[in-house]
């Protein structure tokens, strides 16, 4: 005799079946495909004479989709965006303050870049910002050492050589500055001429960025007056490097130390490292101080 099933059981076996697929489509939802960004590069743009070369050293992007920050990327970068149409992306370079992976930070003194894009699925859309810097940023030192009658670095009384221009192959653009050590030499050393520059404490973001190149480690600080003298304050040591390179100091924990300062007058010294035989040198050029 055939059995049928009885309506209750029949009725709990689809609503079982349909409560399934339906969590299978909760637990395993079709994935958007996202639209990318690709940003190869960002620049920099400048009025030379106010704000000096555009020299720049952007290792970052920070990406943002209408405002939330997608994340943080290593140039060149590739960045996955889920949204399609239109979408406003803002980008801010970003560098490594003290030259270390570590302290990635975006670089406040420039605008961001601000673009709305339209977005297809699995579609590149290239974007290579060029910034420029906000009004309201002062720069306190500028130097690219391609005015023949004036030097703004002076040796101070414990270095053993003085500084000087170079113009051939050794330079990074034009004119460059080489602070070096004869074989029988041991010490240099020299700092911002003049009664140097008010920069704000109280934590107001304050930088000073070159570009150089050397044989032999160094040192980069301040000197910083207050009424009770002048105090020397070391900052960061930079190794030996073959390469050019462009680094952001941080000044504002040094400038920020005594409420009383009155002046900094930043400062570039060596003794011979270990090892180093013949002419021990720093070349040193593009170098801005803001705040």
């Amino acid at each position: 005799m055939e059995k049928r099933l009885q309506p209750t059981i029949f009725l709990f076996i689809l609503v079982f079946l349909t409560s399934s697929y339906t969590s299978c489509e909760l637990i395993n939802p079709e994935e958007q495909i996202p639209a990318f960004i690709r940003v190869d590069s960002i620049s920099l743009s400048t009025n030379a004479s106010t704000e000096g070369k555009p020299v720049q050293n952007f290792t970052d992007a920070w990406v943002y989709d209408n405002e939330k920050l997608v994340g943080i990327y290593e140039l060149p970068a590739i960045v996955p965006i889920l949204r399609e149409g239109d979408a406003n992306i803002r980008i801010r370079g970003g560098i490594k303050l003290n030259g270390q992976v570590g302290t990635r930070i975006p670089y406040f003194f420039s605008k961001d870049f601000s673009q709305t894009v339209e977005l297809f699925p699995d579609s590149q859309v290239h974007i290579n910002p060029t910034l420029t810097f906000l009004e309201g940023v002062t720069f306190d030192w500028l130097e690219n050492f391609d005015n023949p009658t004036t030097i703004s670095l002076v040796k101070t009384p414990q270095s053993q050589a003085d500084v000087r221009l170079i113009t051939d192959t050794e330079s990074y653009d034009g004119k460059s500055l080489k602070l070096a050590l004869e074989a029988d030499q041991i010490i240099f050393e020299c700092k911002l001429a003049g009664a140097g520059v008010d920069i704000p404490g109280g934590g107001t973001p304050s930088i000073l960025e070159f570009t150089y190149r050397c044989n032999n480690s160094f040192v980069v600080g301040l000197f910083s007056t207050d009424p009770g003298g002048t105090i020397q304050t070391p900052i960061i040591v930079l190794n030996p490097t073959e390469d050019w390179n462009h680094i952001y100091v941080n000044l504002t924990d040094a400038v920020s130390a005594n409420p009383n300062f009155s002046a900094q007058n930043p400062f570039f010294g060596f003794l011979r490292d270990e090892g180093v035989e013949g002419e021990a040198f720093v070349i040193l050029d593009n170098i801005r101080m803001m705040y």
